[in-house]
């Protein structure tokens, strides 16, 4: 079996290729990085170091790779490939969906069309209809019916942390990448065309339904938070600042207000959820995986957007009658994350300075002076200035 692995970044080259190579599949790269394209080329082999396992580390070898931009080779290179993976970032899926469709229209005139899947793995809420979307609307109404019959879009749920070298002075080939000892691919059963593979760690789910949803509000939203109250501490790793007696209780608190919202909230069965929300913790608390907050805490204005990971799951949280008070504390300290090297958060800081905090809950977060939430989140700031995390003076 074939597959093509579209992005070559952590996830990409790292956790995707990982399950590939348990499986005895035959990867074919594309990135839209030039320089990343000629390493793995010229480099042509790495290692996918395995978190606190270094005997499940796996070496990939004899490593092909071209641009993404290169539909030519995209097309022919599909024709023969099963599955697609894209690991981009969901931002990118309109982007990476245009590039599809440029290349599935010539894969047909080609004469090329045959049944063949497209995985997104984006912490990403709905990757696949805007990837989908993006893709069609490069077709004319044939094509688009002959890709409805033969491809699917699929949607995976990423639930393994990729990171990069515990301690860079020792690392020896730039391609290695560090993986969490976590095996685990689930996918949309339903939006998937022809025959499944008989894969090992992957899970075709039958009631796909919420999970990516629910990955995105319990460990993304978690995840945040920890960020966000650990950057205002002067954390430097994640793990390091979940286990922080500053923070840990306030994490305790986030996940009884996720488990709450999403249970009463979404319909999320109470035993899943739980299940859930453990292994989001062990996995965030686990001192083994060496993250950067600064990596988890970037582009600080998509992540404050009203559906994303820390408002979304806060109005749901209200709309049962739940207060995320934990959860607004953290969307506060999200408010003041100044990292200068992070375009996001400098464009943040310049708003808020500029224009108040107000401006940013109503123009970023969507919310109203009126809205609970609104209050809460003010609330917070005061909170952090009482706790002493943030010792500026605040323009409201």
């Amino acid at each position: 079996m074939k597959v093509i692995i579209l992005g070559a970044g952590r996830i990409g080259r790292g956790f995707v290729t990982q399950i590939m190579l348990l499986n005895h599949v035959q990867i074919t790269y594309f990135d839209v990085m030039d320089p990343m394209v000629k390493q793995l080329n010229e480099i042509g082999s790495y290692t996918i170091h395995v978190l606190g396992h270094p005997e499940k580390d796996i070496v990939n070898t004899n490593v092909t790779a071209y641009s993404a931009n290169d539909i030519e080779k995209l097309a022919e290179i599909w024709a023969e490939a099963d599955f697609v993976f894209t690991a981009c970032g969901g931002k990118n899926m309109p982007s990476v969906g245009k590039t599809l469709g440029k290349a599935y229209k010539a894969m047909l005139h080609n004469g090329k069309g045959h049944v063949t899947n497209i995985i997104t793995c984006e912490n990403w809420i709905e990757p696949a209809c805007d990837l989908k979307q993006a893709l069609e609307a490069e077709l004319d109404e044939d094509e688009k019916a002959t890709f409805e019959k033969n491809v699917g879009v699929a949607e995976a749920v990423i639930l393994c942390t990729g990171t990069g070298a515990p301690d860079p002075s020792l690392l020896t080939n730039p391609l290695d990448t560090w993986i969490q000892n976590f095996p685990y691919l689930p996918m949309d059963k339903a939006a998937i065309k022809g025959e499944l593979p008989n894969w090992e760690y992957v899970d075709f789910v039958d009631q796909f339904g919420n999970l990516l949803t629910q990955k995105l509000y319990t460990n993304n939203t978690s995840c945040g938070s920890i960020a966000y109250l650990g950057y205002l501490l002067g954390e430097k790793y994640l793990a390091v600042a979940a286990n922080s007696p500053e923070i840990a209780p306030i994490l305790d608190e986030i996940y009884d207000e996720i488990n709450q919202a999403l249970i009463k909230g979404m319909g999320i069965d109470e035993e899943s959820q739980l299940a859930f929300s453990k292994r989001a913790k062990a996995k965030y608390t686990d001192l083994d995986i060496v993250d950067p907050i600064t990596r988890i805490a970037r582009d600080p204005l998509r992540k404050l957007k009203p559906n994303d990971r820390l408002i979304g799951p806060s109005k749901i949280a209200l709309s049962v009658g739940v207060e995320p008070k934990a959860i607004a504390l953290c969307t506060a300290a999200a408010l003041f994350y100044d990292n200068p090297e992070d375009e996001s958060a400098v464009e943040l800081q310049k708003m808020r300075m500029q224009n108040g905090i107000g401006y940013i809950l109503e123009n970023v977060c969507g919310l109203k002076p009126d809205e609970k939430l609104y209050t809460m989140i003010i609330d917070g700031i005061h909170e952090l200035q009482k706790r002493g995390w943030l010792k500026e003076e605040v323009n409201l």
